[in-house]
């Protein structure tokens, strides 16, 4: 699993109580900095701070819109959704990052395309959307479950090799470097570096 180079900055963002309040709160509707000081109890001017950091790392947006009555209002709201998933065994430390991208032209894009188009009562056009939604949960989870199981094979594998070349690096370095040699750019980068330290 490969870290992302901006990896490490993303989790000290997330990684500050305050600043994950903030984007909790923004997945239920946009927030103006004086709403986010009260519902936090924190100081607008400590706030604001943070909303600039979350603005560079691109997690979230702001937009200027005027009210009937007084100064026009910045309010801010979730700019992108991404998935962080960080994997921590005895050999190995990775972090990886999903984001949504736009749909590839698949079958079921095509099908829910033409279930939103269609012209049906609203309470048949919600149970069809709600039928489709259930199945594609349905496979998303069999997928995730299929993933975390080759996952586990995967890394046990991985343990296995880093395990072995370990001790043929004890009982003979020079058998080490031919099997280094000839197997090198095959091997996951996670080990080389784990021997490269060992």
């Amino acid at each position: 699993m490969e870290s992302n180079p901006d990896m490490g900055k993303l989790l000290d963002i997330l990684g500050n109580e305050t600043r994950r309040r903030i984007l909790l709160l923004l997945t239920r509707r946009p927030y103006f900095v004086s709403e986010l000081s009260q519902e936090l109890g924190v100081g607008q001017k400590a706030v604001l701070e943070h909303l600039k950091i979350l603005e560079r790392a691109g997690l979230i947006e702001g937009r200027v819109e005027k009210i009937p009555r007084g100064r026009p209002r910045k309010y801010y709201t979730i700019k992108r959704g991404f998935r962080l998933e960080v994997l921590l065994t005895p050999y190995s430390f990775g972090t990886e990052m999903y984001e949504p991208k736009k749909p590839r032209k698949t079958e079921e894009y095509a099908q829910v395309r033409e279930l939103i188009k269609s012209t049906e009562p609203v309470e048949t056009k919600i149970d069809e959307l709600l039928d489709f939604l259930d199945d594609i949960e349905k496979r998303v989870d069999e997928a995730l479950r299929m993933r975390h199981e080759l996952e586990e094979v995967r890394l046990l594998v991985e343990t296995y090799i880093e395990g072995l070349l370990r001790r043929v690096a004890q009982e003979n370095e020079r058998e080490l470097e031919k099997i280094l040699r000839e197997f090198g750019p095959r091997l996951p980068r996670k080990i080389l570096e784990d021997l490269e330290d060992f």
